[in-house]
């Protein structure tokens, strides 16, 4: 996979117009601050992953963009537009941005295409017969169509997550942001999401994507943010944040991580140096 769907990082050009921007974004639950001061840019057709600590502000961040959270200040942009302001409604989010969240949260009582024409028909005010070709269409492209007329219980965890999947697109949003897609699956049904994810970065999506998982985040991802106590340490390339992290918390959290992934995790493929300046 990691052939297929490695990004290379000088095919998302810096003259791109961000896609979503942040600027000194502050959210609490309370007493507990868990967004501090974050500032980011995801440029069209870019990917970028956000790996850190549980409890780090990974979610928040991605609720608060698709405005499932209030935040508490600061501006948050889709294309340019100011979404943070009470100016747009969901319904104007939805047709921007689609999440994949950790649970599927399918409709159980529906069929799999019956969750997928449902948000077409009643927002984006598709026929019946064109949502459903079109959920047939994505249901195809996540390798599920036989499955159109089974109920979310006859299926497994993994294509539970493709038909979220499949689901989100029907929406035709123009970004996608997936908050730990795989972290509710068994070990062995993880592949099989993340081969999906792949293909949508194949096919240029515009992606954040919130994982724990190392090896997928250094193949598929043009940058990757490391985030910790709420606030972005640390941002490069693949190469950069996974072979030569500059800070002491980035390369602390890394030598962690090799218990689970293995040397391979850190090292270089052959293709890029590191030429960071520390």
């Amino acid at each position: 996979m990691a052939e297929s769907c490695s990004k290379a990082v000088g095919n998302i050009s810096s003259m791109n117009p961000p896609a979503a921007e942040v600027r000194n974004l502050y959210k609490s639950f309370g007493d507990l601050s868990v967004l501090k001061d974050v500032s980011f840019s995801l440029r069209e057709g870019e990917v970028v992953s956000v790996i850190g600590p549980s409890g780090s502000g990974k979610s928040t961040l991605a609720r608060c963009i698709c405005r499932l959270e209030e935040i508490n200040s600061g501006e948050i942009y889709l294309y340019g537009d100011r979404i943070d302001n009470g100016r747009h409604s969901n319904r104007d989010i939805a047709h921007l941005v689609g999440m994949i969240f950790q649970q599927f949260n399918l409709f159980p009582h529906l069929s799999v295409l019956e969750n997928l024409v449902l948000s077409p028909i009643r927002i984006l005010g598709l026929s019946r017969k064109d949502a459903e070709e079109k959920g047939v269409a994505l249901l195809r492209r996540v390798g599920l169509e036989e499955k159109r007329n089974s109920r979310p219980r006859e299926l497994s965890g993994g294509q539970c997550q493709r038909v979220a999947i499949a689901r989100a697109l029907s929406m035709n949003p123009k970004i996608m942001l997936f908050d730990e897609p795989t972290s509710a699956l068994d070990p062995e049904l993880v592949g099989e999401v993340l081969d999906v994810i792949a293909d949508l970065a194949d096919s240029g999506m515009t992606m954040m994507i919130i994982t724990h998982e190392m090896m997928f985040a250094k193949e598929v991802s043009n940058r990757v943010l490391f985030m910790d106590e709420g606030k972005i340490v640390e941002e490069g390339t693949p190469v950069e944040i996974f072979s030569c992290p500059r800070l002491p918390r980035t390369q602390l959290f890394l030598q962690r991580m090799l218990v689970h992934f293995g040397r391979e995790l850190t090292e270089a493929d052959g293709k890029e140096g590191c030429d960071r300046v520390p």
